[in-house]
């Protein structure tokens, strides 16, 4: 929606920034995978870390586990594989199952977001 704004002798048109916001989760009695969980694989999967990954997102390093934990337990998989180290410490990888789930989760986002967004412009067009 545009509104008119008086600035001395113009009239100026300015954005008032309607847009939508869609936030897929998916769902057993809990939640399951949604974009935390998708970025914190992401992200562990980057780093190699589940410290560095939690630190980014600013959460706790334990609710990262407890995350990935209740995930790997509703979907019956490994999500993260845990490389205990000596000296320099160990490291976190993702699993395949973990890439194939992110994966499909976010080619879902993307044709969620896709559909909302046509229809919240046909449906609210006037915004």
């Amino acid at each position: 929606m545009e509104r008119e704004e008086m600035n001395g002798n113009e009239n100026k048109k300015e954005e008032t920034g309607f847009h939508l916001r869609v936030k897929l989760q998916i769902n057993t009695d809990e939640p399951v995978l949604g974009p935390g969980v998708a970025e914190l694989l992401e992200l562990v999967g980057e780093t190699g870390s589940m410290k560095e990954a939690c630190g980014r997102m600013g959460m706790s390093y334990s609710k990262g586990w407890k995350i990935i934990g209740r995930a790997e337990e509703q979907l019956g998989c490994a999500l993260i594989r845990r490389h205990h180290g000596g000296k320099s410490g160990g490291s976190c990888s993702v699993t395949e199952e973990s890439l194939s789930l992110v994966r499909r989760y976010r080619e879902l986002e993307e044709k969620v977001k896709q559909y909302a967004e046509r229809a919240f412009h046909e449906i609210f067009a006037e915004l």
